[in-house]
């Protein structure tokens, strides 16, 4: 169920006068996430587009304020005020609780409250030992709701997130261009390292912007942290090669008697 501290009946019962008029929920959820998505990035022609599949009659005979164009943009409005409130994935709670009634959405994102707690053991709350700027990793960051806990501590991170669900990954972008943080977020799989499309979200004074990656820029990105990724699981390994080394090379007469006996006991089984 949704985080208890976000409240998203309006927004659902926005989003239903919509659903009302012949559509799925999973529809309206999808359409409402895309349209918001092109909006962003003045992508007129796939808006308008998507659009023309609420322009049925019984929509346009509607008074003005209340087609479901204009729904859509209220529910946008909605979404604003609402994250500005509770400064929470209210995107990923709508997802949430709209989807109980519906088979096609299936999937329950990580409580606001177990996101601090894991961004408090993986060390994402801490300042950051490392020299240059840190890259934190959701390999399945649903609608990125640990990448906004993780920004709220190290807001000059950047962040990457990758999703399979296609739905998911807009979701992520959206949020990570609502809350103004610097990432890039993938729509594809973490195991197989395939890519079928990417986001980058970038952070300014004047708030976020979103941008689809083309192709060759997806390609770029995908090839960059895997070498990454590569080059620091190879320091982690001559990390735990060095301290097995010095494990071994301990000074037997520093130890105590037990310590000594437990240690030739080791070595004997060995």
């Amino acid at each position: 169920m949704a985080s208890p501290h976000v409240d998203v009946d309006d927004l659902i019962a926005t989003l239903e006068q919509i659903r009302q008029r012949g559509h799925s929920a999973h529809t309206v959820f999808r359409d409402w996430v895309e349209l918001m998505l092109f909006a962003l990035q003045r992508r007129d022609e796939p808006y308008l587009e998507i659009l023309e599949g609420y322009r049925e009659r019984a929509d346009m005979d509607q008074p003005d304020g209340q087609r479901s164009a204009d729904l859509f943009a209220n529910a946008f409005g909605q979404l604003q005020e609402r994250m500005a409130e509770t400064d929470a994935d209210v995107l990923g709670a709508v997802y949430e609780e709209y989807g109980m009634s519906s088979d096609a959405f299936g999937q329950h994102f990580t409580p606001h409250p177990v996101c601090e707690m894991m961004a408090e053991i993986s060390g994402i709350v801490d300042d950051s030992e490392t020299d240059g700027r840190q890259t934190v990793l959701d390999p399945a960051c649903g609608s990125g709701r640990m990448l906004l806990v993780g920004a709220r501590h190290q807001p000059t991170s950047l962040f990457v997130g990758q999703d399979k669900d296609p739905l998911c990954a807009k979701m992520a972008a959206l949020n990570c261009c609502f809350f103004n943080i610097d990432a890039y977020i993938v729509q594809g799989d973490s195991l197989t390292v395939k890519y079928q499309r990417a986001w980058q979200t970038s952070h300014s004074p004047m708030g976020g912007s979103v941008r689809e990656l083309d192709e060759d820029e997806t390609e770029d990105l995908r090839d960059s942290l895997t070498a990454a990724f590569e080059n620091m699981a190879k320091e982690q390994s001559k990390d735990d090669a060095s301290q097995a080394s010095e494990a071994q090379n301990v000074n037997v007469s520093t130890l105590s008697g037990r310590e000594q006996a437990s240690l030739l006991a080791f070595d004997s089984d060995h």
